[in-house]
């Protein structure tokens, strides 16, 4: 299936190992919980950004920090860390843990 809901590039996925969630990380400043069950096949077409950015050098577009996906289809965003200079990976915490971690490379 497609991950309609991201803006920019994926640049970590991880598998909650049940066999149904996942987490993945972007580009665009946001971790995205999905159900596998859920996602479509189908593919919908999308306006094209209306900014440009590099996540090597620049912070990201504060006018789009809180744009949204219209066909997003996961089930939580979360939002709060940044991508600058590095690319963050998101991991599901151990099964006996409530916390999400998030950890930089």
């Amino acid at each position: 299936g497609v991950l309609a809901g991201h803006l920019d590039g994926v640049t970590f996925i991880d598998s909650h190992g049940d066999g149904h969630y996942f987490i993945s990380n972007c580009k665009d400043q946001t971790i995205k919980l999905w159900d596998i069950r859920k996602l479509s096949s189908a593919t919908k077409d999308c306006t094209p950004k209306a900014y440009e950015w590099d996540y090597r050098w620049m912070t990201y577009p504060s006018e789009a920090r809180f744009l949204k996906h219209p066909y997003d289809q996961s089930l939580a965003t979360f939002r709060g860390h940044s991508v600058l200079r590095t690319l963050i990976r998101c991991y599901f915490s151990p099964m006996h843990r409530s916390e999400v971690y998030i950890h930089r490379i």
